[in-house]
């Protein structure tokens, strides 16, 4: 396979491409700018890769990562109309969404503002926030398995459930959206990234919400209420704003953070009998 075309760096720090701010050095991180090149690098390496979007809601180990790492660039980077439907590249952040959004007078993912990622980040997870999932709004879908096999589905061929999808390890590449007009956007843009930003700690790196909400609990709560709210090691904290997020003050390492992890389930598990599922992902 020829990858003339195809950027590759090595050797890249990956702390610069996560939320978090924490991540060692990929051994070689590849570019792919159209499907057509990430179909040709997933036909050579298969599975044995990592695919990197917005780099929110991932734990990257400080040690080289010795698995490709495949970014999606600039070509996956768009928003455009088509037939009365929102047709969106996976690598488009929420932020430009939504200003899209704005401008055009498009409502349904409000509720969302605030959250660091992209679009293909937020339909593996179906996002949600205030009682509103992203899935509810997907018309199509195009994803492709892990040998670079391609297929465009319709909402109804996939299944969305809390933080979770049949998606798995497939890579989005697209997906149409179905957003009504709406001339609240702004008010309502206002009204929901301000409850974000008093509820959630957006001061320091982090990589979203650590853990799952238990059915009809919530993790946070827990946490809150076994005194963990504050704990550090490192570099690593455990937020006083919000107990679900663990923030880096400035030098956090990766075991910074798992020991947090594993402190606040063993805790939380002693206290509740409950055990608290990770949502984030790691790499290692």
């Amino acid at each position: 396979m020829s990858l003339k075309k195809i950027e590759l760096e090595t050797n890249v720090e990956l702390k610069d491409y996560t939320t978090i701010r924490i991540g060692g050095r990929a051994k070689f991180f590849f570019l792919a700018n159209t499907p057509e090149e990430l179909c040709r690098l997933l036909s050579e390496f298969g599975p044995g890769v990592y695919i990197l979007g917005g780099g929110s809601n991932i734990l990257v180990s400080d040690s080289p990562i010795e698995k490709p790492v495949i970014k999606l660039g600039a070509g996956f980077d768009y928003i455009e109309e088509r037939e009365g439907r929102l047709v969106v590249g996976a690598a488009t952040t929420l932020a430009s969404l939504l200003n899209y959004c704005l401008k055009h007078d498009l409502g349904g993912l409000e509720n969302l503002a605030g959250i660091p990622a992209t679009l293909g980040g937020l339909l593996k997870l179906n996002a949600s926030a205030y009682d509103r999932q992203i899935s509810t709004l997907v018309g199509e879908v195009a994803l492709s398995d892990r040998w670079g096999n391609i297929q465009e589905l319709r909402r109804k061929d996939l299944v969305f459930g809390y933080r979770t999808s049949s998606i798995g390890e497939r890579i989005v590449l697209w997906a149409s959206l179905i957003l009504p007009q709406s001339r609240e956007v702004k008010e309502r843009l206002k009204t929901f990234f301000g409850r974000r930003l008093k509820s959630q700690d957006l001061s320091f790196p982090n990589c979203g919400c650590i853990f799952k909400n238990p059915e009809k609990k919530s993790a946070g709560f827990l946490i809150d209420s076994c005194g963990l709210k504050g704990m550090e090691k490192g570099g690593a904290r455990i937020s006083p704003k919000h107990a679900n997020f663990i923030v880096n003050t400035g030098s956090a390492k990766y075991n910074d953070v798992a020991y947090l992890i594993d402190k606040i389930k063993d805790v939380v598990y002693k206290k509740h009998s409950i055990i608290l599922e990770e949502e984030i992902i790691r790499w290692a």
